[in-house]
């Protein structure tokens, strides 16, 4: 009966046990992810006196580690209790967040911690995300991966819009500091919920009976070897290279600087972004699949270009929101896509490495950020944002012209297995079977 609220198309993926744990940490995670992203932009703005090239700068310092770690972290994920992994990722989260919370409130903030405790949390990033990724998998069978995955990212898109939000009007009454105080208490519920996963099959876990490092050349060539593997992270570069550093860098610059709507209007932005994304992930999980998901890819390219290219070319605060819901629909989507092709066609023993080549791709958007810091500092926001919108569209553009056919060959429901991603992955051992569903979960 406790379970009747989830037996519909959208959330059918919260009947498994393990999975809603999953999905409740990374609600609360996003939460933490969100607001640490608006208070710490409002930080570095208010310690630098509004330096956009400051702002990349601390920006690309979160995302270098997702650079130097994630083939590592995929690694580690494959081989390794990813339980443990991702509880020590989330505790090291914890402490920076408690840090930087004593730091501001009890006035011994500098800029080098602000850049410091980037450097760290987006190391414990790096391992924390192939490990999250690869273990939806596990917590749910094959026919419901796509909707786990696309809830996966619900929860990243509501608290886009809570997190934000929620820092956004607490930047009113009290400082950042405070932010980070309330984020640190979130990472306690998630790592309690870490804590309460019960995977069995991670024990003894065991991968090529080669290193660390032969384990990383055989992700590799295994994705070398796949073609659709390697097409579909290749297409990520756009996203993650052109795309993100709207939500990053432009995102706080237009609200302070050309929306004048002040700090806390940088969570109210992120809000409307995350409004988009929301809904975007919700129409994701409400579909049982995609028929052609390679092509679909590029369609949200195209339109996430035409949206940043629309916000560079009016100064309505409404308008803008409404476009940045666009723009949010689109990346967030694609992502769901993304993952969705990806573990669909890799073999189970591969994901976390499959997975983390994607983190790589998430570790350039650093190049992205310091490259629109730049040219916010030579042309200026709008004309900044105009470029990176236009070139999205271009680069989209050429990437369905010159591998359309090979897009439109990916198939959406297929599930990968096997050496080049052919056959299908077993189900989770851990899933309880149809006729425990009906029954409240006992831990």
């Amino acid at each position: 009966m406790l379970l009747r609220p989830f037996r519909g198309q959208t959330f059918r993926a919260l009947r498994y046990r393990n999975y809603r744990y999953l999905w409740l940490g990374q609600t609360g995670h996003s939460a933490t992810l969100w607001m640490d992203q608006v208070a710490r932009a409002a930080l570095i703005l208010g310690l630098t006196d509004n330096s956009p090239l400051m702002l990349s700068l601390v920006i690309a310092t979160r995302l270098v580690p997702i650079l130097l770690f994630g083939l590592l972290a995929g690694a580690v994920a494959d081989r390794s209790d990813r339980k443990k992994v991702l509880t020590v990722t989330q505790f090291v989260t914890f402490l920076t967040h408690l840090f930087l919370g004593l730091a501001v409130t009890f006035g011994f903030i500098e800029v080098w911690q602000v850049f410091a405790t980037a450097f760290v949390a987006g190391t414990a990033m790096a391992f924390n995300q192939p490990v999250r990724q690869s273990l939806i998998p596990a917590t749910v069978p094959k026919e419901d991966l796509l909707n786990a995955i696309a809830l996966n990212s619900t929860a990243l898109s509501f608290m886009r819009i809570g997190g934000g939000s929620i820092a956004g009007v607490l930047l009113i009454p009290f400082d950042e500091g405070g932010v980070y105080l309330v984020t640190a208490c979130i990472y306690v519920l998630v790592i309690l919920c870490t804590t309460a996963l019960h995977l069995p099959e991670e024990r003894n876990k065991k991968t090529s009976g080669g290193g660390l490092f032969d384990d990383l050349k055989e992700g590799f060539v295994y994705v070398g070897e796949n073609r659709v593997l390697l097409l579909v992270t290749g297409m990520a570069v756009i996203l993650f290279v052109l795309g993100f550093p709207y939500q990053q860098v432009f995102v706080p610059l237009l609200a302070t600087e050309t929306l004048d709507i002040g700090k806390s209007g940088v969570g109210y932005l992120a809000g409307a972004t995350g409004v988009g994304a929301f809904a975007g992930s919700l129409f994701v999980a409400s579909r049982p699949g995609v028929a052609r998901p390679g092509i679909q890819l590029s369609i949200n390219m195209l339109i996430f270009g035409a949206a940043l290219v629309a916000i560079s070319l009016q100064d309505n605060v409404w308008v803008t929101a409404s476009l940045l819901a666009v723009a949010g629909s689109m990346t967030v989507t694609y992502m769901a896509f993304t993952n969705s092709i990806l573990l669909q066609n890799s073999a189970p023993e591969m994901h976390g490495r499959v997975m983390s080549l994607l983190s790589l791709d998430r570790g350039l958007i650093p190049i992205g950020a310091i490259f629109s810091g730049v040219l916010v500092s030579a042309i200026g926001i709008r004309p900044g944002l105009f470029t990176l919108g236009a070139t999205v569209l271009v680069v989209s553009a050429l990437a369905l012209l010159v591998a359309g056919k090979r897009l439109a060959a990916i198939q959406g429901g297929e599930m990968g297995g096997g050496k080049h991603g052919q056959g299908a992955a077993p189900a989770p051992e851990t899933v309880p079977p149809p006729a425990m569903l009906e029954a409240p979960a006992k831990r």
